[in-house]
């Protein structure tokens, strides 16, 4: 699990409120002060498209000075027609529940797949560690409760050079997106700058990353 920083939005510091539970790590207080103040769900963007998001930290734009610059603001950025809905907690997968609380894919599926919408699940690095039966259950029951959403879009890890075990990831998301007739979307080979902690995008990552999502969505006809 990468290591959260301090959270700040539109360049603006969030004041952490001490919050922590025992055993967790300080990032936690990071997190929970910023869902307090722009919410556990995010809207970015006012186009007439719908998109929701359900993703982690590259989402949730960890490590970032200036949330505003990740990937999901600067896809409204390249795409005025769209509006996010961003379901984004640092520290999760599938099976990976995070260190602050239980919040991982399964936990929170229910509220991010609706009608009329099209679904982005974007995520799988915090699950190299997981062992293959249980990453396989986990996907099923996210997939399974995900083919409510009008279209769904899964989007695997990259390939970072402080993680193994992305290819594997990578596979066991394929076959199951495949067998549920969701667009699948492999990020392995996708060039991405990365950040010295060598997990997360840098700000041009990010932007870079929107790009290739954006030209996945056009290229699948969605929104």
């Amino acid at each position: 699990m990468a290591a959260a920083v301090a959270v700040v939005a539109a360049g603006v510091a969030v004041t952490a409120v001490v919050i922590a539970r025992p055993g967790e790590p300080p990032g936690c207080d990071d997190i929970r002060a910023y869902q307090q103040q722009y919410g556990e769900i995010e809207t970015l963007g006012s186009g007439p498209d719908g998109v929701t998001v359900l993703g982690d930290s590259y989402s949730a734009g960890d490590t970032l000075d200036d949330r505003g610059h990740r990937w999901t603001d600067v896809l409204v950025e390249l795409d005025p027609e769209v509006t996010v809905t961003l379901d984004a907690v640092p520290f999760t997968g599938y099976a990976n529940r995070g260190a602050c609380g239980p919040n991982s894919f399964v936990d929170r599926i229910a509220r991010a797949a609706s009608e009329g919408e099209t679904l982005i699940i974007q995520g799988g690095l915090n699950d190299v560690f997981a062992r293959a039966t249980t990453l396989e259950a986990a996907v099923d029951e996210v997939f399974g409760a995900a083919d409510v959403a009008d279209a769904v879009v899964v989007i695997g890890p990259l390939d970072v050079p402080a993680r193994d075990g992305e290819v594997q990831v990578d596979a066991a998301l394929r076959t199951a997106a495949e067998e549920h007739g969701f667009v699948y979307v492999s990020a392995l080979e996708w060039e991405i700058p990365i950040a010295e902690d060598g997990v997360h995008p840098t700000e041009a990552g990010d932007r870079r990353y929107a790009e290739r999502v954006r030209d996945e969505l056009a290229d699948a006809r969605l929104p």
